[in-house]
């Protein structure tokens, strides 16, 4: 048990763990970028106890940083190795000093470890990175259903085992139905009422409170309007998984378009949102479709549609659904042994699309519909049929995942046995 912030709270495996232990012995520098509070400084004591490696420098206690700032170079030379460094991103220079003292040493591995809760080093040099070609940078994000009950396999690459598909379909129990409220609250660890029980009203201000200082970090300047880029904020996250139109948006709130886009590269660096872009098979097609706006924790999706003490209608419902799939894919994706992008698929001609598709560094292709209704049949199946018909052999298999309790195989004739499945989205993020 860990005594945190917020009380007393369970230490849970988290699946990148063994990312970041890996890249740490393979690279100079490790760069953990990550949403406040999703549980950075955690993993990094977590890995500190374990290996007996230096202890957490954290940037935050001002003590510390007046010593950093006094002789930046000597400090760092002096830390062992590797040092982990927290709250790097207080630092702007923090990087460059990094390099120098890293290229001293002629790169060898295992130097430093920076977390940070904005982007560390993206703005120097020119704008180029200064710690490129030295570092590994994973992303973290808050818990996802399956951490919660301590399974740590990444969810991106088990879509392309065949073994787990058959598994589905082979002599498995009924699998539980979805319910969207048992994760309405999301899974930011420090929060109260995720590891801690707290009532909605508690959640609720540590939800408020939470936003408040995370929403300014990725501007990058003071004079940002925070009270814009807060509306902004609830304009998409109160609608989770909306495909992104700058000009629709920018009539919607009142803004310029170019304001709109700034404002979503801002609330983008402080993980507050990610996007899922369009599919481009090949580098020679134009690109028409929109991002997908997601919210980088769930609980920021309720929070803002105000969904704590309501149900969400039909299409809130979806969205939500969706956002929690979509989270449970990008959190695994740097923690998975093969190289997966998640994206999604639009065919503007036939308008046919799919919600998510998980894309191999081999080509291989799985499509995702997401559905928030206790069924699926064939019906639900247009847009993956229509993936596989306008993309070969690229297409592995598709996947219906909805709220009910049974895997069905929904292929059609003319494609292999098994190859559209529907799934119970419990089977998936469980």
């Amino acid at each position: 048990m860990y005594q945190g912030y917020y009380g007393l709270m369970e230490l849970l495996e988290r699946g990148i763990a063994s990312a970041v232990e890996h890249s740490i012995a393979n690279f100079a520098v490790v760069v953990l970028e990550g949403g406040r509070a999703v549980g950075k400084s955690t993993l990094c004591r977590m890995m500190i106890e374990r290996h007996g490696w230096t202890s957490l420098i954290d940037l935050s206690d001002p003590g510390v940083l007046e010593t950093l700032r006094l002789d930046p170079l000597r400090f760092l030379r002096d830390l062992p190795s590797p040092a982990f460094i927290d709250e790097a991103q207080l630092v702007p220079e923090l990087p460059i000093w990094v390099k120098r003292v890293v290229d001293e040493r002629n790169g060898r591995p295992s130097q430093f470890v920076l977390t940070g809760s904005a982007r560390l080093g993206r703005h120097q040099l020119g704008g180029s990175d200064p710690l490129a070609g030295r570092a590994a940078r994973l992303h973290m994000w808050s818990l996802t259903p399956s951490e919660r009950t301590h399974s740590t396999e990444p969810l991106a690459s088990r879509l392309f085992s065949d073994a787990f598909v058959n598994a589905l379909l082979d002599g498995q129990a009924d699998a539980a139905e979805w319910d969207v409220r048992s994760w309405r609250r999301g899974g930011l660890p420090g929060i109260p009422g995720i590891l801690r029980p707290a009532d909605t009203s508690e959640w609720h201000l540590a939800m408020g409170s939470y936003v408040d200082s995370v929403v300014p970090l990725g501007a990058g300047s003071a004079r940002v309007d925070h009270a814009r880029l807060l509306r902004t904020f609830r304009y998409l996250a109160a609608n989770p998984a909306q495909q992104l139109n700058l000009a629709r948006a920018a009539n919607e709130l009142g803004f310029r378009a170019e304001t709109v886009r700034n404002y979503v590269d801002a609330l983008e660096a402080s993980f507050l949102i990610f996007r899922v872009e369009a599919h481009r098979p090949a580098e020679h097609k134009v690109l028409t479709a929109h991002p997908r706006i997601h919210v980088g924790d769930l609980g920021l999706a309720t929070w803002a549609g105000r969904f704590a003490d309501k149900d969400p209608n039909a299409s809130a419902s979806g969205g939500l659904l969706e956002n929690q799939l979509a989270h449970a894919l990008v959190a695994t994706v740097d923690w998975a042994a093969e190289a997966i992008a998640v994206r999604h698929w639009r065919d503007q001609r036939a308008r046919r699309e799919v919600d998510l598709l998980l894309v191999h560094a081999d080509g291989r292709c799985v499509p995702i519909e997401v559905k928030s209704s206790l069924s699926a049949g064939p019906d639900d199946t247009t847009g993956l049929r229509a993936f596989a018909a306008a993309n070969g052999e690229d297409f592995q298999r598709g996947i219906v995942a909805y709220c009910g309790n049974r895997t069905t195989d929904l292929t059609p004739s003319d494609l292999p046995a098994r190859s559209i499945l529907a799934v119970p989205i419990s089977r998936l993020l469980g």
